[in-house]
């Protein structure tokens, strides 16, 4: 390690980090501020409005290099954009809008950062003056709109198309896509989607398990994957899906049951056509009145007693809609 670079760590300052000094000297071409360290900071005088004057306090920003005089380069005219950035940072989400310098531009598109995040623009999602200025864009700043976020990776992909033309890429029936819960209620969510378009997750389409609360499921400024149930956007309705992007654990259930196996479980509901039965294994089954009994028009309840165990043999299966009866009194060859 540099001398230098020791001297800033033993002060604890990072490049980015926005400080409290005090102007120590007011030169033809810098200004020089007491930032608390080992060194000084020090920052071109054209920064500098006349408001200022030696012994004032003042807001700097760290750049983390060190001039030819062992100063460490500060800033204070770019205080006020990186408060704004830290700001949007912290409220940072899909549909955001951030500016970034072009850093690297390559085969799929141009490259960037902005506050310790990487910033990917496609060029299937840039605005046609910049796809056609592709080549001419590194070093320059780009304001575009967020469409996918990952904090872990502190990753983002934006689009310029998006922000510049204020219109949205339709959503197909049956897509998945990513998106931001930005509204909780009790029986439905509000997400907005990486297209920039917003959506309705309904409580039945949140979990397989019943739940009272979508807030059991997901979460304010959470980022799940959806899956398009309803997309008619001329009415402005689209409607997604949570669970459908999982597999039903009734299916797993399903697929290990077969005609004549012998099931049993607690009647848990009377009805006049049967008695619905929740199964040991977790599934309801139905015991249709009729057939399980010899005499015509009997009550379900003179056959079924509320909570009481029943045994019975599957007679009828459906895998797909997760239907199954069950024949508990009537002989199987009658």
């Amino acid at each position: 390690m540099k001398m230098e670079d020791f001297n800033i760590s033993m002060t604890q300052y990072n490049k980015g980090d926005i400080i409290t000094g005090t102007i120590v000297m007011i030169g033809e071409t810098e200004v020089v501020v007491a930032i608390g360290g080992l060194k000084e900071g020090v920052f071109p005088k054209e920064e500098l409005d006349g408001v200022f004057k030696v012994g004032d306090a003042i807001l700097v920003m760290i750049l983390g290099e060190i001039d030819d005089k062992g100063c460490i380069k500060v800033t204070h005219s770019g205080v006020n954009k990186a408060l704004e950035d830290k700001e949007k940072l912290k409220n940072l989400k899909v549909g955001s809008t951030l500016s970034f310098k072009v850093d690297e531009i390559n085969s799929f598109g141009l490259l960037g950062d902005f506050m310790g995040y990487r910033v990917f623009l496609p060029f299937s999602q840039c605005a046609t003056e910049d796809y056609v200025n592709k080549d001419n864009l590194k070093n320059r700043e780009l304001d575009a709109i967020v469409i996918e976020l990952n904090n872990l990776k502190k990753s983002i992909v934006c689009s310029t198309k998006l922000l510049k033309s204020n219109q949205t890429v339709p959503v197909d029936i049956g897509e998945i896509i990513s998106g931001t819960v930005i509204k909780l209620e009790d029986k439905y969510a509000i997400v907005l989607l990486q297209n920039g378009d917003k959506a309705k997750l309904s409580i039945s389409d949140a979990s397989y398990e019943h739940i009272d609360k979508i807030s059991s499921v997901v979460k304010l400024n959470g980022v799940y994957n959806f899956k398009v149930l309803d997309a008619n956007t001329d009415f402005s309705r689209i409607s997604v899906g949570l669970k459908q992007t999982m597999r039903n654990p009734l299916d797993d259930i399903f697929s290990n049951l077969n005609l004549g196996d012998v099931v049993e479980g607690v009647v848990v509901k009377i009805l006049p056509v049967g008695a619905v039965i929740k199964l040991d294994n977790g599934i309801t089954a139905m015991a249709i009145t009729k057939e399980n009994s010899d005499r015509a028009n009997v009550a379900t309840h003179h056959l079924y007693k509320l909570n009481s165990r029943v045994k019975g043999e599957i007679s009828y299966l459906n895998r797909n809609s997760h239907k199954i009866n069950i024949l508990t009194n009537k002989k199987k060859e009658s």
